[in-house]
């Protein structure tokens, strides 16, 4: 196997990457960035999940989200 530099490995990455996803189809794609998304936020403290809710979509948000898990 041919080592490759750090570049070149970027470069392949980037290329499979681009075919990867370009064999996605739309149910695919959003079930992996709804998993990526997932994963990311359950790593957020109880806090920085509540700012990120209000600092992309308002206060109304968070509170109506946190009324429907059943929250105080």
């Amino acid at each position: 196997m041919k080592e490759l530099t750090s570049l070149q490995k970027d470069e392949l990455i980037e290329q499979y990457v681009e075919l990867v996803v370009d064999n996605m189809d739309i149910k695919t794609m959003m079930q992996f960035i709804t998993d990526d998304l997932t994963d990311l936020y359950n790593d957020y403290s109880d806090e920085e999940l509540k700012d990120q809710i209000e600092c992309t979509h308002g206060e109304d948000l968070y509170e109506e989200l946190v009324d429907n898990v059943g929250g105080n």
